[in-house]
């Protein structure tokens, strides 16, 4: 069940980049339809100019508001208009539809390379966190010690802040046991969770109430207050 998020997240991302490929491709497609002669057009393909350019226009438009950023948009329709000039206005301004042509479908072009490309593996896609419980100990020695420096070194070989110790204390909770707000702040910005609860149900803010650590539970406390206004925005209607 975890990983039914993620998935149905990657399904609708993958969905997402093929309908831009294909809003792409038709851009393209028409774009140099309509460069074709009139009635060439008209006689074989037996289509009409102006629902030709009532469909590019449109398929513009919808790329306007749901793919492109908008100085490409711009540069898209500028292309677009150059290449669908009057050839005598064309010849007045002394520009060649060629060129702008081939811009028109280089940078479409551009953009489906680029999709691919975001499609395919790099190595530098986020890793999951090491559920190690060699890293939870090693982080609980960090707090022992009293020693933020060997913490980061441990949160930075990328071991999840989140898990239980054999104790029932997560590291943000026995550092905001402790007091040390430091490693706290520490914890916080790893991504440990601020309204996780001990194994007897304690969060971390009240065990650093409990022990009169004011510091500690006021960075607790902002972190958790943060956390549940992220995750009410999240729900349906929480913006409301």
């Amino acid at each position: 069940m975890a990983g039914s998020p993620s998935a149905d997240q990657e399904d609708l991302l993958s969905r997402l980049r093929v309908r831009e490929v294909a809003i792409f491709c038709l851009i393209a497609l028409i774009a140099v339809v309509a460069n074709l002669p009139r009635e060439w057009i008209q006689d074989t393909l037996g289509v009409d100019y102006a629902i030709l350019y009532g469909v590019l226009g449109s398929l513009v438009v919808i790329a306007l508001f749901l793919y492109l950023k908008f100085f490409f948009f711009l540069a898209v329709v500028l292309l677009i208009a150059g290449a669908n000039l009057p050839e005598q206005i064309a010849e007045g301004f002394g520009i060649s539809k060629v060129p702008l042509v081939l811009a028109l479908v280089a940078m479409v072009g551009v953009s489906l390379i680029n999709a691919v490309v975001k499609l395919m593996p790099t190595g530098l896609e986020p890793k999951p966190r090491e559920r190690s419980p060699e890293g939870v100990r090693a982080m609980f020695y960090a707090i022992e010690r009293n020693n933020p420096v060997y913490a980061q070194k441990v949160l930075a070989m990328n071991f999840d802040p989140n898990l239980v110790h054999e104790n029932g204390y997560t590291p943000l909770a026995y550092a905001a046991l402790k007091g040390n707000a430091q490693l706290v702040e520490l914890f916080l910005r790893y991504g440990a969770d601020p309204t996780g609860k001990t194994r007897d149900g304690d969060t971390p803010v009240e065990l650093a109430l409990r022990k009169g650590h004011t510091e500690a539970a006021d960075v607790l406390r902002r972190a958790r207050q943060a956390a549940e206004a992220r995750l009410a925005a999240e729900r349906p209607g929480g913006a409301a």
